[in-house]
C-alpha cells in the first residue's frame, strides 16, 4: 500500500511555513518609514505570494484527481482539518495578494486605518497556516509518529522560524531594516522551537531518528552557535540553516512517520 502523503506534501509543508513568517516580516516592516525596512516588507509580501502559489500547486498535485482541491473547499466535511486547512490557505493567500496590491506601488512605508487592519488579519492568517500542519498531522490515526500534541507547536515554531529567516535573507543581509522587536521574537521562537523539538523527540523514542537530529541540528543549534560569533553574515548563514533544518525537518516526518505504518 503507498502512502497518501508524496513528496509533493512536504513541500507544501515547507512552502507554508516560510510563507507564514515571512507574512510576519511584511507586517511589522512594510509600514515603516525606513526605505530598507519598507523594501524588506514588499519583498517579503512577494515572497509570501509566490511561496503559497508554489504550496497550493504542491498540494493540487499530491491529489489523485485535481479537481478534488475544489472539492475540499465547497463540499467537505464542515468538522474536517484537512478542509479547513485548505480554507484558511486560500484566505491566507487571497490576503497577501490584496496587501501586495495596497503596497505595490508605494515608494515610501505608511499605513492607513484600512491598510493596518489588512496586515493585522494577514498576522492572524499566517498564524493559523503555521499551525494547522501540525493539527492535521496529529489527527491521522495508526501514524504513531505524529499522534503527539508536542507535534502542532514544533511544527508551528519551525515554520515560522524558517520564514522569518527568509524574510530576513529579504533584507539582503541588512538585519538593521528588521525592527528590534522582531529580531526578539526571532530568537524567542528559534528558543521555542528547540524546547518542542527536544520534548517531541524524547517523546517518541530518541534512538531511531537520525534525520531528525540533523534537522535539529541545522535549523536550531547551529543558527544558535553562529549567532554567538557574530560574523559579518551571520543572517545569510543562519537564515539558510533555518531554511535547510525547516525542510529536513518536514521531510523526516513525513518519511519515518508513514514508513512504519505504509
Amino acid at each position: 500500500m503507498a502512502p497518501p502523503f508524496g513528496l509533493q506534501i512536504t513541500f507544501y509543508l515547507f512552502l507554508a511555513g516560510v510563507a507564514s513568517g515571512s507574512a510576519l516580516v511584511a507586517c511589522a516592516t512594510v509600514h515603516r518609514a525606513d526605505a530598507r525596512a519598507f523594501a524588506t516588507g514588499k519583498r517579503c509580501l512577494l515572497l509570501t505570494i509566490i511561496a503559497m502559489a508554489l504550496g497550493i500547486l504542491c498540494l493540487i498535485s499530491d491529489l489523485a484527481n485535481p479537481r478534488d482541491f475544489i472539492l475540499i473547499l465547497t463540499q467537505a466535511n464542515p468538522h474536517s482539518a484537512i478542509a479547513w486547512g485548505a480554507r484558511i490557505v486560500l484566505a491566507f493567500t487571497l490576503m497577501a495578494v490584496f496587501c501586495w496590491s495596497l503596497y505595490r506601488t508605494k515608494t515610501r512605508g505608511s499605513a492607513s486605518r484600512g491598510e493596518r487592519l489588512a496586515l493585522w488579519i494577514l498576522q492572524l492568517l499566517a498564524l493559523a497556516v503555521a499551525i494547522y500542519p501540525g493539527f492535521v498531522l496529529w489527527q491521522a490515526e495508526g501514524v504513531d509518529l505524529w499522534n503527539r500534541w508536542s507535534m502542532v507547536p514544533m511544527l508551528g515554531f519551525s515554520g515560522l522560524h524558517a520564514g522569518l529567516a527568509a524574510g530576513f535573507l529579504c533584507s539582503l543581509g541588512h538585519r538593521t531594516a528588521m525592527p528590534i522587536g522582531l529580531l526578539a521574537v526571532e530568537r524567542m521562537v528559534l528558543a521555542a522551537l528547540l524546547v518542542f523539538a527536544c520534548y517531541f523527540l524524547i517523546e517518541s523514542g530518541p534512538w531511531h531518528h537520525a534525520m531528525a537530529y540533523w534537522a535539529l541540528f541545522l535549523g536550531a543549534v547551529l543558527p544558535i552557535i553562529i549567532l554567538a560569533k557574530k560574523p559579518e553574515n551571520a543572517g545569510i548563514l543562519t537564515g539558510c540553516c533555518a531554511l535547510a533544518g525547516s525542510f529536513l525537518l518536514r521531510a523526516w516526518l513525513i518519511q519515518d512517520g508513514q514508513h512504519l505504518f505504509f
